[in-house]
């Protein structure tokens, strides 16, 4: 009888014992993440996929523009499930004035080292960590365009009237673009010898110029992916893109030039932040860490997609050349994301009353 029971209790301690691993295994966690909704079947392979495996993790994507999303999350506020969200620099500035977001910590990153420094905390209060660098600046179909395009004036030249495209006020790059077109206006009044200029944030000449640039347009855009059919279909011969739509744009198989205008090309960095809702913070981190990683920003910009930010990467001549990278790091011009959001309110009234006719 003793027997029977000590195997019984042996059988008891051994199924526990087999249990419970197995469940510990099946215990996944979940981690909520907000980003655009482009390059998800390559973000799936190079980041997601890997992560979700080496931490049992499950992501959950929240996706839509800059705007769609930074309005969610402020509806939402602290009943939010989005534990990380991706945004432009500009919308990461709005979510963090807003109290919507908690700091990093920069012990928690071991790859944070290996960042360029002005990506490591762009916004200097540590509401997210640069992941990529973009840049606008301008792409037109060689073929169709004789005069070739040299500067963001050309956009109103009447030789491209009707196949047009620019950037929505509300998008990422869309007071970028006016802002440039802006300084090359001033910088084609100026006269020879005058000092060089600065950014005018007020961007007065574009403003006045904006009824012109308006009759020139085809439409304009809010997703990459919509520019990109524009370019397919030939509707859009000359428009402003983003860095990180290149590979895209390149494969409609139309003849393209990229072109760094006269006035410059403006950068930006995408970051990612942790929001302030989330009870994910050491889960978060490591995927930040997991995305500003050596592997990680070298699969993304062999494939186009982001430009990477970690200085330990090196990339061939001819996918540097199709990105942010190399001496165009030297040169870009970084806008103050403060004075442009101090603008937007008012810019996007301003802008519904010209474009929307």
């Amino acid at each position: 009888m003793k027997r029977q029971v000590f195997v019984l209790l042996l059988l008891a301690i051994m199924a526990l014992g087999l249990a419970g691993p197995a469940a510990v295994a099946q215990d996944t966690q979940t981690l909520t993440v907000s980003i655009w909704g482009f390059n998800l079947d390559v973000l799936e392979e190079n980041v997601f996929a890997p992560f979700e495996e080496m931490h049992n993790v499950d992501i959950v994507l929240d996706t839509g523009n800059n705007s769609d999303r930074l309005a969610r999350l402020q509806a939402e506020g602290e009943n939010t499930d989005i534990d990380v969200v991706h945004f432009a620099t500009q919308f990461t500035h709005i979510a963090s004035e807003a109290g919507l977001l908690q700091p990093y910590d920069p012990d928690m990153l071991e790859n944070l080292d290996e960042v360029y420094d002005w990506a490591q905390d762009p916004l200097g209060n540590q509401a997210g960590v640069g992941y990529t660098v973009n840049s606008l600046g301008l792409i037109y179909r060689s073929d169709l365009i004789e005069a070739g395009i040299t500067s963001w004036a050309d956009l109103l030249r009447d030789d491209v009237a009707g196949f047009v495209s620019i950037p929505e006020m509300s998008t990422t790059f869309g007071p970028a673009a006016l802002i440039m077109i802006d300084r090359a206006l001033a910088m084609g009044a100026m006269d020879e010898g005058d000092e060089p200029m600065g950014i005018n944030y007020d961007a007065d000449l574009a403003w006045e110029a904006l009824p012109q640039l308006a009759d020139n347009l085809v439409t304009t855009y809010i997703r990459s992916s919509e520019l990109t059919t524009l370019v397919q279909e030939e509707e859009v011969w000359v428009a402003p893109y983003a860095s990180f739509a290149i590979g895209n744009l390149m494969n409609t198989g139309h003849d393209l030039s990229t072109v760094v205008p006269a006035e410059g090309v403006v950068g930006q960095t995408n970051m990612i932040s942790i929001t302030a809702a989330s009870e994910q913070a050491e889960l978060a981190h490591a995927y930040i860490d997991w995305f500003i990683s050596h592997d990680v920003q070298l699969a993304e910009a062999l494939d186009l997609i982001d430009s990477p930010v970690n200085a330990t990467v090196e990339l061939p001549d001819e996918i540097c050349a199709l990105l942010t990278c190399g001496e165009m790091l030297d040169t870009m011009i970084v806008l103050d994301q403060a004075e442009v959001s101090d603008r937007l309110e008012d810019w996007l009234e301003r802008w519904n009353e010209v474009m929307v006719r």
